[in-house]
C-alpha cells in the first residue's frame, strides 16, 4: 500500500508536470479552486480529492488516462525512495545498537 507522504511527494511530482503544460492560474481557474490549493498541493501539503484529481488534469489538456498513469509511475517511484530511505535509517541505528547489551561510548 502506498502511505500518505508517498501520496504527497507523488501529487508534488505530478503538479510540476502539469505546470510544464498549463499555468498554476489556468488549473486553479478550470479547476475552480484556489491557487494557493494549487500552491499546496504543488508543495506537497495536500491530496486532492478524486474529482480534483481528474479535474487537474482535464484543465491541464493531459489525457485522463495518460495522466493516472503518470501519476501510477510516480507513485512507484516515491514508494521506492521513501522504502530506500526508510532501510538506510534502518541500517544506521542497527549499526549503532551495542552487540551485548552495554551502552556505545
Amino acid at each position: 500500500m502506498f502511505d500518505e507522504n508517498v501520496h504527497k511527494n507523488a501529487i508534488k511530482e505530478l503538479i510540476a508536470f502539469l505546470r510544464t503544460k498549463t499555468t498554476q492560474k489556468n488549473l486553479s481557474f478550470f479547476c475552480d479552486v484556489s491557487r494557493e490549493y494549487i500552491r499546496r498541493l504543488g508543495k506537497g501539503d495536500r491530496i486532492p480529492s478524486v474529482m480534483l484529481f481528474f479535474n487537474l488534469l482535464d484543465a491541464a489538456g493531459v489525457d485522463l488516462n495518460e495522466g493516472a498513469n503518470i501519476y501510477i509511475d510516480f507513485l512507484k517511484q516515491q514508494k521506492i525512495a521513501l522504502a530506500a530511505d526508510r532501510s538506510k535509517g534502518l541500517d544506521y541505528i542497527n549499526k549503532n545498537k551495542p552487540k551485548n547489551g552495554k551502552k556505545k561510548d
